[in-house]
């Protein structure tokens, strides 16, 4: 499966409507969309290892989620329940900046063009971000040299499969 992640920056609203619409718009369009919080993104290799694992467990008819963007966002955050997932890195009232992952194409200038978003993968950088979300403490995060620390959110979303 192909896929594209991006990072924009934009208002919303209505949390429900904004999920709504981005699943109608990705079903027009023949592809799955993950509309997150970029709070919870700890650099482009974090969201992108999360979708690869979801593919994977996609392929192999192993989630545990019930839609694919769902099973992206419990390895975005690390968590093992969906309500978990959405509470660490769904979209909250305050959002405006949002990480998208486009799976199976998708037109992204389209639908950022669609919600009325400006596109910024600058959101996506880890820097100045709190790993606490992930279950990271500030201990555990000074085990690693301060470059390194988003390489503790990788490692979390590939322990999520051993977890469960």
């Amino acid at each position: 499966m192909t896929y594209d992640i991006v990072g924009a920056q934009g208002e919303i609203d209505n949390r429900e409507k904004l999920l709504q619409d981005a699943q109608a718009w990705a079903a027009r369009h023949g592809c799955e969309i993950l509309v997150a919080d970029a709070r919870a993104v700890f650099g482009r290799d974090h969201l992108e290892s999360a979708v690869r694992h979801a593919i994977r467990a996609h392929d192999a008819k192993n989630m545990a989620a019930k839609t694919l963007p769902m099973e992206i966002l419990r390895y975005l955050a690390a968590r093992r329940q969906v309500s978990d997932a959405i509470r660490v890195a769904g979209i909250r009232p305050d959002t405006k900046r949002i990480a998208l992952a486009f799976v199976g194409g998708g037109k992204v200038d389209s639908f950022l063009a669609a919600f009325g978003w400006s596109r910024d993968d600058d959101v996506l950088r880890a820097e100045g971000k709190s790993l606490a979300n992930l279950g990271i403490s500030g201990v555990q995060a000074k085990t690693v040299p301060q470059d390194r620390r988003a390489d503790l959110a990788l490692e979390r979303v590939a322990l999520l499969d051993v977890m469960t």
